[in-house]
This record gives structure tokens, C-alpha cells and sequence, in this order.
């Protein structure tokens, strides 16, 4: 299961930095709750996801943001088709080469799709600039 997970995510990974949100959106399943460190939101369904992922692309991009790595730290074993997923997202920041991380837990389902993520709690931001943009998005809503 950890590697088709691995897998999973390096993909998803490898979806939003080249802009393809909507084949990332495949495996959510809306409505979404995310919790943030300051802040929940409720993305109702995809057309708000887009939104949400592509300001957090576009920071990502600015911030010089060059390749996404995830690396899961643990894996909880399935209970009725669902299951939790750790992750450290290793952003790797050019030129510098500095490293960040954001870190977020994924309540998942399994499905005949593969899994799904039903909802997000990230426990730390990598860029916590993004609080004001995604409070400004819930606010225009």
C-alpha cells in the first residue's frame, strides 16, 4: 500500500506544479473540508478547488518552487475502505536550493478509482502568506 501510495502523490505532486488541476481534482471528493493551520475551508465542489489550487500553484511558481516531492511518513492501515496518510511536502526553492516543507494528514477512501481524498489537515505551511489569499477567497464567496 505505501508505494501505490508514494506513487499516488508523487503524481499529484507532479499534476499541480505543471498546471493539470483538473486531473488532480480526480481524486478529491467534494464537498472537502480542509483544515489549514489558522483557518478551515469548505471547498464545496471543483470549480472552488480550481481556485484554491491555482493560487496555491501560482505562490508556489513565484516562490521559485521547482520541483514537489512528497514523502509519507506513515500510513494508517484501512478500517472500512478508509484510511489516513501523513505527508511531508518537500518543496525544493530555486536558485537557493533551499528545502520547505508543508506537512498534511489525508483522510482517504479506497476506491474502485483508486484512492480518494475526502478530506486535508495541513499542520504546517510551507508558505503562510497563503492564509490572507485563501481567507480573501473565502470572503469573495
Amino acid at each position: 500500500m505505501y508505494s501505490q501510495a508514494a506513487a499516488h502523490f508523487r503524481s499529484r505532486g507532479e499534476h499541480l506544479l505543471a498546471g493539470r488541476i483538473d486531473e488532480l481534482l480526480q481524486s478529491y471528493i467534494f464537498p472537502l473540508p480542509v483544515f489549514l493551520p489558522e483557518q478551515r475551508m469548505l471547498l464545496t465542489g471543483p470549480e472552488e478547488a480550481v481556485l484554491v489550487f491555482a493560487i496555491l500553484r501560482r505562490s508556489m511558481l513565484l516562490g521559485g518552487v521547482v520541483a514537489l516531492q512528497p514523502k509519507i511518513r506513515a500510513v494508517e492501515l484501512p478500517r472500512g475502505g478508509r484510511y489516513r496518510l501523513w505527508v511531508d511536502w518537500q518543496e525544493l526553492v530555486m536558485p537557493s536550493g533551499e528545502m520547505r516543507v508543508s506537512q498534511a494528514i489525508y483522510y482517504c477512501r479506497a476506491t474502485e478509482l483508486g484512492p480518494r481524498v475526502e478530506m486535508v489537515n495541513y499542520t504546517r505551511l510551507s508558505m503562510p502568506e497563503l492564509h490572507q489569499e485563501f481567507e480573501a477567497l473565502a470572503l469573495s464567496a
